[in-house]
């Protein structure tokens, strides 16, 4: 099997979340954004992660769960996202395999998606293969760029497309799969020759393109995956369509929600069949709901096992605890740790 590796771009500031923290610190759903990315490469098995770091370099590196394959590399000035990938050049010099580009904006890209473009890239033998997406108005995204024949040859950043360009319906996502020697290899004749004044990872398509590599694409089905956040406005949209999607999964499987929109589930937790869960109900962490528990309102539960059965009437705050069978809890009262307060 061909070995994995991803590079996770998360060094820019984010000026437009109007905050001195760094972008991708910021939690969606009780973690932070950059986690989600990691997580994703994780999943895959990715042997070795470099996590692109320049503002606020420390707070982010905290903000990722200690883990053998993550590294971190540091990009001093940010000149592109051509440029974030420079910097890891050296790191990857030995490494022989594929090589992912992610986005520490991005956190709703699932792992199923990247998979899929994983094994495109390596039944069709490519050098590159970008995910892209096809929207009536594919506003200021970077577009693709096909030749006659329907293969890709490169992409024109909105700021240098003409207008016909411009009107081009397939976008560039920005989540690629490379062979590492390739990439590297075309990175290292990308110049900053562009209005921006900066080095795009876009040109190395048109540079693999030119060199007679393939180049190949898959079209995402799910246009949500790869909506970044630029604003707390939108990170807290994205927060409610997570939550949302992870309701609506659990009223698939047997669970019984009362006024959805008000009740909060982690991606950690697991619910059994037929459990109720009331209005408000906020679900964290470690959590494991047993099967025909009833959790009144208002009720936080987080790190918590609670037995087969189980009875929460309402107002309950569970930590880091464990409830047997059958257990009936009153309401109001709280578990800490196994310490009851009544």
């Amino acid at each position: 099997m061909k070995a994995l590796a991803a590079i996770v771009l998360a060094a820019g500031k984010g000026t437009r979340m109007k905050s001195e923290r760094a972008k991708v610190t910021f939690p969606l759903a009780g973690k932070a954004m950059v986690q989600r990315v990691v997580d994703t490469a994780l999943k895959l098995k990715a042997s070795k992660i470099a996590v692109i770091v320049g503002w606020k370099k420390e707070s982010v590196k905290i903000s990722l769960n200690p883990d053998p394959s993550l590294e971190f590399i540091e990009q001093k000035e940010q000149l592109g996202t051509g440029h974030a990938v420079m910097v890891a050049t050296e790191s990857f010099k030995d490494f022989e395999g594929d090589v992912l580009i992610l986005c520490g904006d991005v956190p709703l890209l699932s792992a199923e998606t990247v998979d899929k473009l994983w094994t495109a890239h390596k039944e069709k033998g490519a050098a590159a293969t970008v995910l892209t997406a096809i929207v009536d108005d594919a506003g200021r995204y970077g577009r693709m760029l096909r030749d006659d024949k329907g293969n890709i040859k490169g992409i024109v950043e909105y700021k240098d497309a003409t207008q016909e360009e411009r009107k081009i319906q397939e976008f560039n996502t920005g989540i690629y799969c490379y062979d590492s020697k390739k990439l590297f290899s075309a990175l290292s004749k990308v110049t900053n020759d562009n209005q921006q004044k900066e080095y795009y990872l876009t040109d190395t398509l048109e540079i693999l393109y030119n060199a007679g590599e393939k180049v190949e694409s898959v079209v995402l089905e799910d246009i949500m995956e790869v909506s970044g956040v630029n604003s707390q406005e939108q990170l807290a949209e994205l927060e409610n369509i997570y939550y949302d999607r992870t309701r609506k999964h659990w009223l698939n499987n047997g669970v019984m929600i009362h006024n959805p929109a008000t009740v909060l589930i982690g991606d950690d937790v697991v619910i059994g069949q037929d459990a109720e869960i009331g209005a408000g109900v906020q679900l964290f962490g470690d959590s494991c709901i047993g099967r025909e528990c009833i959790i009144g309102p208002n009720c936080l539960i987080q790190n918590s096992a609670l037995g087969v059965g189980s009875v929460l009437f309402g107002h309950n705050i569970i930590i880091e605890s464990e409830l047997q069978e059958h257990s009936i809890i009153d309401y109001g009262i709280k578990v800490i740790r196994n310490n009851s307060d009544e």
